[in-house]
Order: structure tokens, then sequence, then C-alpha cells
């Protein structure tokens, strides 16, 4: 019987799909009536539901590879999907909570405020008088996401079967798609994830997290504090418009569309790279413009984690990006891939050669090279060539990818030109700082030699992170023996604190080398060299004292 519910949902799907195409293709032969090409996919993608639905999602904001009339009919699947019953929230929410909406709240409103492909949004107010929002699960979507995943799983087996090696890359993304679509059916997850986004972004003044009410929150039903503000979704419907009510309110607590997603990036990169958890869903129904440029976030289902190792080799692709230095992209995508046993490397270093001409724009300003093309241009192409050579991206960078492609296209949508390569690499460099200095002063800094920080300053950033990771836990061999030391403490002090000036003095050129590079006599320059100076002098007086 199971069998026969995935070959049905299969066949829904193809004939949804053909349907659709024919219709399209009648009434362009017969000159007809008809819904637009771009509402038809939207039409489609709508009744296929489950995955189908999600991956509209994701191509609503894709304006750089799709066209703009493609991508505005899409936006449409963020909130507007059809709701469901009245009767159908009531049954859920007695299914889960054991009693009826009107004996749980003090007040509760059936008319839904949003409805999208997984779930429905509803205002509510507890009983002590604090306003909510109640998200309830669609019926029957567990089922369909589930025969979705088998099918998925299904024809990435056929793929490896058959050996077509240019669909491996699927696998991964295919995988990954799965897991977080069962995260995101069960809100109690979810509710988890907004728990740990939440307390990291206390320390974040940009972003704010709503606080969930856990006793009315269960596997389907999910009760979390109403931030009051407008999507970026219903800005963006607004814009369009010309509402204008709409958009005076917005201008009264002083919302600036380009300062607004610089945030939306900054809490994004800032939460991979500090913490190792994002939110991961950034579409611009789930991000709410508060006040002062500040990003609301809601629906917490899809969460990236990274380890220590990705921080550091997505620290050096991005700098390499926004550098236009292609080895440091090449071997840090690397780092974080599966090299296969047919890859071509010296191919995949070739094809990067050739495609990153196009994605900067000539000559270079002041020195440094500026966008010609977006970030989802250049992750395309990178995803292309590892289709073409070989290489498959681990699994944990799939959803930091997905959420480079989502950032990039608000960027398209709220400011397009906008060139924020310097806010990623101030966000890169910053947190290269905020290691340093975490782990230069760490009690097992003392142990390597004199020796490795030459080594270090050489690999760049990401080299500089990984020894201090290695300081930190004492894997890095001693290398130099220190004559004629009465004291190994002492002498094991002393080590300390050369290691922490060459540290200093590394970190201190890592952090203003675009300024000494460019115009190395200029006053910066020279202020910086001179501090450089000052921290070189003060570590030979230490190698001086202990080698008396």
């Amino acid at each position: 019987m199971r069998f026969l519910s995935y070959v049905a949902r299969a066949l829904r799907v193809m004939w949804i799909a053909v349907f659709h195409l024919l219709a399209h293709r009648w009434v362009s032969f017969t000159n007809g009536q008809g819904p637009t090409g771009p509402e038809r996919m939207r039409m489609a993608l709508e009744q296929m539901s489950g995955s189908f639905l999600k991956f509209g999602q994701i191509l609503s904001l894709q304006v750089d590879t799709l066209p703009r009339e493609y991508c505005d009919a899409l936006l449409d699947l963020l909130d507007r999907v059809p709701p469901f019953s009245s009767q159908s929230v009531k049954k859920i929410i007695e299914e889960e909570l054991g009693s009826p909406p009107e004996e749980l709240y003090a007040e509760f409103d059936y008319s839904p405020l949003a409805a999208a492909s997984i779930g429905q949004v509803h205002r509510a107010v507890l009983k002590d008088g604090t306003r909510v929002a109640v998200k309830v699960q669609r019926p029957g979507i567990r089922g369909i996401f589930t025969r979705d995943a088998v099918l998925l799983n299904a024809f990435v087996k056929l793929v490896f079967a058959l050996r077509l090696k240019t669909l491996y890359f699927m696998r991964d993304p295919v995988r990954e798609f799965n897991e977080w679509i069962q995260d995101e059916l069960d809100y109690r997850i979810e509710a988890d994830y907004a728990r740990m986004l939440g307390k990291n972004a206390a320390q974040t003044p940009t972003e704010k997290v709503p606080q969930i009410c856990w006793d009315l929150t269960t596997e389907r039903v999910l009760t979390m504090d109403f931030l009051e503000g407008q999507s970026v979704r219903e800005y963006l419907r607004n814009r369009d418009q010309g509402a204008t009510e709409e958009l005076s309110a917005l201008r009264r607590i002083r919302f600036d569309p380009p300062v607004f997603v610089s945030n939306v990036i900054r809490n994004f990169v800032s939460d991979a790279l500090r913490f190792g958890v994002f939110h991961a869903d950034l579409h611009p129904a789930n991000l709410l413009i508060l006040e002062d440029n500040r990003v609301g976030y809601v629906d917490f289902g899809i969460v990236g984690q990274l380890t220590p190792e990705a921080r550091r080799k997505i620290i050096q692709m991005t700098l390499g990006y926004v550098r236009g230095e292609n080895d440091e992209i090449f071997s840090s995508f690397m780092a974080v891939s599966e090299i296969t046993p047919d890859a071509d490397l010296e191919g995949f270093r070739r094809e990067l050669e050739k495609l990153s001409r196009r994605w900067y724009r000539e000559p270079p300003v002041a020195g440094r090279p500026q966008f010609g093309r977006s970030l989802t241009i250049l992750m395309i192409d990178l995803l292309t060539m590892c289709r073409s050579f070989g290489v498959l991206p681990r699994r944990e960078m799939i959803k930091y990818i997905r959420s480079l492609f989502l950032a990039d296209g608000l960027v398209s949508r709220l400011a397009p030109g906008l060139d924020y390569g310097p806010h990623l690499r101030e966000l890169c460099e910053e947190y290269v700082m905020e290691e340093a200095e975490r782990k230069m002063f760490s009690p097992r800094a003392g142990l390597p030699v004199l020796a490795d920080a030459i080594g270090w300053l050489q690999t760049g950033p990401g080299g500089v992170l990984r020894a201090l990771d290695l300081l930190e836990r004492g894997e890095l061999p001693l290398r130099v023996k220190l004559a004629g030391s009465e004291s190994g403490g002492t002498a094991t002090r002393g080590i300390f604190w050369v290691v922490v000036g060459w540290l200093a003095v590394i970190v201190t050129l890592l952090a203003h080398w675009d300024t000494i590079s460019r115009a190395p006599w200029s006053a910066p320059g020279m202020l910086v060299w001179g501090l450089a100076g000052l921290l070189t002098g003060w570590l030979l007086a230490i190698l001086w004292r202990l080698t008396r």
C-alpha cells in the first residue's frame, strides 16, 4: 500500500507538470487568454506542494539566474499559499494540546496572518496578556514530504547505479534537504533552535529572536512571542504596489534598505563564524523590519551548524573572494569538499582561473577588486565545477551555501548594486582578531616554538586560526630548546610571551595588510609599521633576557 502511495505521488507531480506545460503551449499557439508563464510555474509548484513548493521559495530570490517576472510570481509562495480551514486548525490544536484554542488562549484569531508550505501562523493572546504567534502545521504535510524524500533518494540511487557522474553532486544536497525537512516538521526542534539562536542574539544589537512559550508548543503547534513589524515580503509587495501608508510607517521607524540588508548579512556571517550556528532560511517572509533597521527573525525550522575547521576555511574562501585571490578560494574550497577518486583538481583550478575573470569589474578601485557578479553566480560556478571535476562539497556546507543564495537574493531585491565585499572582509578580519586575542592568552599558548609563527603569517588568516587552535590544545611540537635555562617554568613563561609578541605583530600586520600593501609609506602605513616595530623591539628584549 505504501509503495502505491509513492507511485501515486510521482504520477501526480508528473501530471501537474505536463498539464501546465501543455496548457501554456496551447495558449501560446492559439494566442488565447490564460495565465502567463511565471504564473503557470507558480501554480504548478503550489499544486505539487511539499518539496517542490520549498524549491520555488528558493528560486523566488534568484533574480540573477531567473527572469525577474518569474521571481516576482514565485514570491507569493513565501506567505500566500492557500490556507487550510479553521476546523482543521482547531482539530490539530485539540489533538496536540488537549483543549480547543478558546480554552488555551485568552484570544485566538482563526484568520491566518500568513500561510506557507508547512504551516500557517495565527495571532493569539495568552491569559497573562502576552501577544503571541501560533504556528499550526498543515494536515497531511508530513506524508507528502516523506514520499518526496523517498522519491528523491530513489533518484539519487539511480544516478549512482547508472554511474551518471555529472549528477553525483546531488547526493549530499538531497540528503541534507531531507534531514532539514524532518527538522522543520517537528516544531519542538524548531523551538530549541530558536532558543539557541536567541541566546546568541543577546550579544548582537541588530537582531531579535522571539521567546518560546514551551507549555503551548508540541510537534505540530508552536507558540512564540509576537514580533510587531512588516516582513521583508510585505515591504516588497507594498513597494511594488505603491502602498504609501505602509511605506510611510517604515520611514517613521527609520528603515533604510541598504542598512537593513547589510545587517542581515552581518548577523548571518557573524553568527556562523562566532557561534557556528546560523539561521539558514533567510527568505523575505522570515525577516521582520524592526525599528532602526534591527532584524526580527521568525521560522527557525532550518538552522545550520559549522565545525571550527569549516569556519576557518570559510574565512579563507571569503577573504580570497573579496581580495580576488584564486589560490585562497581553491585551497579553502577543497578543504571543505570531498575529493572523489576520479577528481581532476588541476582542471578545477584552470576552470576557476577562467571563470573568476567575470566575477570582478575592471579595473580594480584603489587596488581592490570590485564585484561584477553576485555571490550567487560565484557559488553556482563553484558548484558547476564540482559537478564537472569530481569534487563534492561536504554536507555541513550545503546549508551555508543555500543561505548565501538567499542573502545574496535579498541584496538583489532590497539594495541592488550594493557592494558588500567590504562588509564580508570586515567581518572575517574582526573574527580573526577576536580569535587571536582569545587564544594568544590561553594558558597553553606558550608551548610551541617561535619558528612556527613565521609559517603562520605566510598562510594568511586561516593559517593563523589553525595554529592558534593547535596552540590552545598544546598540539604543536616544541622545536627549540633554550640552553642554560635554570627553571623550566621561567623558560616556559618566557616562551609564552615570545609567542604572544610574535602573534601580536602577525595580527597587527594582517588586520591592516590592505592599507600597508597599497601605501606602505603613507601616514596610516607608517603608524602600522611603527606599532609592529615597537612590538618587535619588546619581543627582542624578552629573547635577550631569556638567552643571557
